[in-house]
């Protein structure tokens, strides 16, 4: 046997080994993931004005409800759609499972549950790109919300027949709706209420690490030069990484832990560390623009639009576009979007009266920024009281 075969049979073995450790979930689609819960699950597509394509799914009843009626038809029921963050993918808010995971929860209340996918993750594409193409990969969170929540949340209006929805976003789905009331406040008239979880706004906090990263070692621009233009690992290796790195069985020695905990916070007590494996291996790819963007915000001091580039000029989104009822949710752990920030931005709308609630995230003081999908209590600790405040929300501010 040559020493070429012996190498591709190795090779083989360990990927079936490392890959045997994780759990279904990892392989499993947003779909697929849906279907196994016992919900009934619906693919739609969303074009874009620019020509990306956008899988969004829906999960039109609870699972006892389509049990016992047989009936999936959620005509009349109030919807709301989840927007994920970076890195993310419509699957966040599924990957707990129904006992913990806010779109079951929802649907099981009676919901009509509508969970987004933005540009450049792997349900997207584009009508005349290729992911091999420059040009696919030149957006930020600025085209997310100037292009891909519009399209969205038309398309679920005309779909349902429904005057308005409401709006759920983590981490950067907060920042895709700021960018997109800042550019297009017409779509305060299209909801009834925002809930941010983690929003990702301002991040003075950072300005060393983007500093470092964007100016004085300024990888971005070594890798464009080097043909690439996204943050992004194949499935299969990504899955190979997991289940070779992402696997102790102690967290506190996983190398995985603690490179997410050195970026979101740490908090051993709430996360589930065989879900490690799990969440890493569902990472999906980012543009680099989108971190170019974050960095310049946290460089800027300003919640501000590309315009021009990095270095270009500082022109602020218009927070105050925003009309309707905004409750936000923090982690006083969190390490991307610290709790000073947050209050920032709270004080802003506060400001002009549209800040309806400001909580930390299930009054644990170790809450990460990633517990909010993550965090094996999460259902009773943040998801279920957030299911009645959504329910307040909608019976306090939606007449129809």
């Amino acid at each position: 046997m040559g020493s070429i075969q012996l190498c591709a049979i190795v090779l083989c073995a360990l990927f079936y080994v490392c890959c045997a450790q994780l759990r279904r979930e990892a392989y499993a689609t947003v779909p697929q993931l849906i279907a196994s819960s016992g919900y009934p699950v619906e693919k739609h597509r969303v074009t874009t004005e620019d020509g990306y394509v956008l899988q969004i799914f829906r999960i039109p009843a609870g699972r006892r409800s389509a049990r016992r009626t047989g009936s999936t038809n959620a005509k009349g029921k109030r919807a709301v759609v989840m927007f994920h963050g970076l890195f993310g993918n419509s699957g966040n808010f599924v990957l707990m499972g129904p006992r913990n995971s806010l779109a079951y929860i929802l649907a099981d209340a009676g919901y009509d549950v509508w969970l987004a996918n933005l540009r450049g993750n792997l349900y997207t594409a584009h009508k005349n790109l290729t992911r091999n193409d420059a040009a696919f990969w030149d957006f930020s969170f600025h085209e997310h919300g100037k292009y891909d929540a519009p399209a969205i949340i038309d398309k679920i209006l005309n779909i349902t027949g429904l005057s308005k929805i409401f709006y759920v976003g983590h981490s950067m789905g907060t920042t895709t709706f700021f960018t997109m009331i800042s550019q297009r406040p017409e779509y305060n008239d299209k909801l009834v209420a925002f809930v941010a979880m983690a929003p990702a706004v301002y991040l003075d906090h950072l300005k060393m690490i983007a500093n470092f990263f964007l100016k004085s070692f300024d990888l971005i621009s070594v890798l464009r030069r080097r043909g690439y233009n996204s943050l992004s690992i194949r499935p299969d290796m990504l899955a190979l990484f997991a289940g070779s790195f992402c696997t102790a069985r102690q967290p506190q020695t996983d190398i995985c832990m603690r490179i997410l905990y050195a970026i979101v916070g740490e908090d051993y007590d709430l996360n589930p560390w065989d879900m490690v494996p799990t969440l890493v291996s569902s990472m999906h790819p980012a543009s680099f623009r989108q971190l170019e963007h974050f960095g310049k915000i946290a460089l800027t001091g300003t919640f501000t639009s590309w315009e021009n580039g990095l270095w270009g000029e500082v022109k602020p989104y218009k927070i105050e576009n925003v009309k309707i009822p905004v409750t936000i949710l923090y982690g006083m752990n969190d390490q991307l979007t610290e709790k000073s920030q947050v209050m920032r931005l709270a004080d802003q709308l506060n400001s002009t009266g549209v800040l309806e609630s400001l909580q930390p995230g299930g009054g644990w003081p170790k809450f990460n920024h990633l517990d909010f999908i993550f965090a094996k209590d999460v259902g009773k600790m943040v998801n279920k009281p957030l299911v009645e405040h959504i329910g307040e929300l909608y019976n306090k501010y939606y007449n129809e």
